[in-house]
């Protein structure tokens, strides 16, 4: 054997995204000047850099190289012990080769994905939620769904309640919502929620949704009900005043002519007019006044602003030839961030400025509006965030939200 080569420590501990340098010692056994190849073995090899990768020694000479090693933070870079070795080739003597070993200790990651496949659901009481579940980590995932609602005015169950997913797996998830109360108002109410992913040691995952109540008594209830009693009192009154005084006549005719065959039949005047009932049209109303008709709508405006960053305001349009009116507002402050935002309605500026600090998890701020904020055609709602501080370990930027909703009605 002419050459000898080894590591200054047998183990190392190593984490997927990041690098560790490892010091490999090389010694020229013979006597004469000689040159040697260095290249990589192992599961680790894909990883490791060697600088440099080819030396020449002195005999009886050594030399220091440095073994780079940086595994990649996939869930395809297997947790645990892993062998890493170094092959030395001697140039004159191929066949006389030296190899170098370490056990590297791979550590694991927690890196989970929740996606609310169904934003926002509308019903009257009970919705069916899509929710997957993804685990991008190196080391198998076994998270118990829980559902968050600060409000109260929500229960639910998962199928199933708590998963095992291998790295680099999916599996979905459904969450069967209940409302605790029915919405006797005649509007509809927006409930944010929460679904948290969570494993004991590791970072919990979450996603957010939004159930929209509708009302128990639908809309135009009233219209429909008058109109109901109108077409009901113009039967009745067809029945009392044509219908059976015509039946009573007609029996009245038959009997005199049985009881007085000789007697001449009687006539009716065909001068006599007959009289009708005309129902009147749906009015659109009802007692309390006027309702107004269009279409539901329920906006979120996202944001993703890096740290020590004013975002772009994200904003609303409302469509030519339409008025919104806006009835509710909301925003939400999930991962704890530090900063401002600000809401925008119409040229009227109607500001609504929040401080993210004082907002904490889950569902924050709400306001409900007796009298509906008018918003023009061509006019926006918008909603702009300076992020200060990110709350949510290992995140990008501040993720505050802020929604609205109303009805859209011609202009």
């Amino acid at each position: 054997m002419t050459v000898q080569a080894w590591f200054a420590h047998n183990e190392a501990d190593i984490e997927p995204g990041s690098s560790v340098k490892l010091a490999l010692t090389i010694t020229n056994l013979g006597n004469v000047t000689e040159s040697f190849s260095l290249s990589p073995t192992g599961l680790a090899a894909a990883w490791s850099t060697i600088r440099p990768a080819y030396i020449t020694l002195f005999g009886g000479s050594q030399e220091t190289v440095q073994v780079e090693v940086s595994p990649p933070r996939l869930a395809s870079t297997t947790a645990g012990p892993t062998a890493l070795g170094i092959r030395v080739v001697p140039q004159s003597e191929p066949d006389d080769v030296e190899a170098a070993e370490v056990t590297l200790h791979v550590a694991s990651t927690y890196d989970r994905i929740v996606t609310m496949l169904q934003p926002a659901l509308r019903s009257r009481r009970r919705a069916t939620f899509e929710v997957m579940v993804e685990n991008k980590g190196n080391s198998q995932a076994s998270c118990r769904m829980h559902l968050i609602d600060p409000t109260q005015r929500l229960d639910g169950d998962f199928d199933p309640p708590a998963l095992g997913i291998e790295p680099g797996g999916s599996q979905l998830v459904r969450l069967k919502l209940k409302a605790t109360n029915r919405q006797w108002e005649r509007r509809a109410r927006t409930i944010p929620f929460r679904v948290d992913a969570d494993q004991q040691g590791a970072p919990t995952a979450a996603a957010t949704g939004t159930f929209v109540q509708g009302p128990v008594l639908p809309d135009r209830l009233g219209a429909r009900l008058g109109g109901t009693v109108l077409l009901l009192g113009a039967l009745a009154g067809a029945w009392f005043g044509l219908v059976r005084p015509a039946i009573d006549d007609a029996a009245e005719d038959a009997v005199s002519k049985i009881e007085l065959p000789t007697a001449p039949a009687a006539t009716v005047d065909p001068a006599q007019p007959v009289t009708s009932s005309t129902v009147a049209p749906d009015s659109g109303g009802d007692a309390g006044g006027t309702v107004l008709q269009g279409d539901p709508i329920f906006v979120t405006l996202p944001s993703g602003v890096p740290v020590n960053t004013t975002g772009e305001p994200q904003r609303y349009t409302v469509p030519d030839g339409q008025r919104l009116l806006i009835t509710d507002l909301s925003m939400r402050n999930p991962f704890n961030d530090e900063g401002t935002a600000i809401m925008t309605i119409g040229q009227s500026a109607a500001n609504f400025p929040f401080n993210l600090r004082d907002h904490q998890q889950g569902f924050d701020w709400e306001r409900r509006f007796t009298t509906p904020i008018q918003v023009l055609a061509g006019e926006t709602v918008e909603f702009q965030v300076t992020c200060s501080l990110v709350g949510q370990q290992g995140g990008s930027g501040c993720s505050a939200t802020a929604s609205f909703s109303g009805t859209l009605v011609d202009a």
